[in-house]
């Protein structure tokens, strides 16, 4: 990968994008729980990525070989991250699960450089705190205060969020740690087929009748959220310093509410406005930082 190309940039934003339409599906599947909606929607993504592999014959990659743990580990939290984030929209908002969720990019920034030796800059601070800005614009704090009065069920799901958040900080982390050995289509590959196994008790958590309506749906929920979006995300995230894709991940909220407001017809708000004026603005210092002498060693992966 050419250390001056803007493609996994590109590639990382659509994915994040595609990601922003959860919150739609999630609308549309009102009547499927929780557990067995993750569940299925894993599923019929690990069926699209078995025949994306065999229609471009990827299908090697995806054998195990070196750090097998850390890919186990991988499954495990991208898992965890999901039902913390799913739980958290349930019991509290979408504006505060998103804000939850996004903390991420705090904990990227204080274990990349331990843990992946990457160098912390002004400028990659400047564009975390540019888009944590951007976000706390977007939460609504009247609620988070209000929640707080409303009994334990809030409680239950800020506690989702901040793991939330602090899973998928670790997620980015394992992503871009076992890049040189594992492709972002075998990454996910595996993530998303591990996912499968740990969540298969929530199969026959939901009816016949509620399955069956919901099918189709599902289906697609699949492939364009576990797949499609997933596969661009992994891609562009293991190729740039961890702290740059942390922070571009971040147009899935912006997209997120976008789609709300024209697809579920949720309210927008001048805060709402600010806040992605924010959180774009952080986006586009953490794409133009100039990359380090040592960008091309450290960072070249094949996919």
């Amino acid at each position: 990968m050419n250390p001056g190309s803007k493609k996994p940039h590109i590639e990382l934003v659509t994915g994040s994008i595609l990601f922003g339409l959860l919150g739609v599906f999630v609308d549309y599947l009102q009547d499927v729980p929780t557990g067995p909606m993750i569940f299925y929607k894993q599923l019929f993504g690990v069926f699209s990525l078995l025949l994306f592999m065999l229609i471009t014959g990827k299908l090697s990659q995806i054998i195990p070989r070196k750090k097998k743990r850390y890919l186990l580990l991988l499954g495990i939290i991208n898992t965890t991250t999901l039902l913390t984030y799913f739980i958290c929209i349930r019991y509290t908002s979408f504006s505060v699960a998103i804000l939850l969720l996004y903390t991420a990019p705090m904990y990227v920034t204080l274990l990349s450089a331990p843990i992946l030796k990457e160098t912390i800059t002004r400028k990659g601070m400047l564009a975390l705190a540019m888009s944590f800005i951007g976000l706390l614009f977007i939460v609504d704090m009247t609620g988070v205060t209000t929640g707080f009065t409303a009994g334990n069920g809030y409680i239950i799901g800020i506690t989702a969020g901040i793991l939330s958040g602090l899973s998928f900080g670790i997620e980015i982390i394992n992503i871009r740690y076992i890049k040189d050995d594992y492709s972002s289509v075998a990454q996910l590959f595996w993530y998303t087929l591990i996912g499968v196994i740990l969540l298969l008790p929530f199969a026959s958590k939901v009816s016949g009748p509620v399955l069956t309506d919901n099918l189709n749906m599902l289906i697609i929920f699949g492939i364009v959220n576990t797949a499609m979006a997933a596969l661009l995300y992994v891609s562009g995230i293991a190729q740039i310093k961890a702290q740059t894709g942390s922070i571009l991940a971040l147009f899935e909220p912006v997209s997120g509410i976008f789609f709300d407001f024209t697809v579920v017809h949720t309210p927008i708000h001048a805060n709402t406005l600010i806040g992605c004026f924010f959180i774009l603005l952080g986006a586009a210092m953490a794409v133009t930082e100039k990359s380090s002498k040592i960008f091309g060693k450290y960072f070249k992966i094949q996919v």
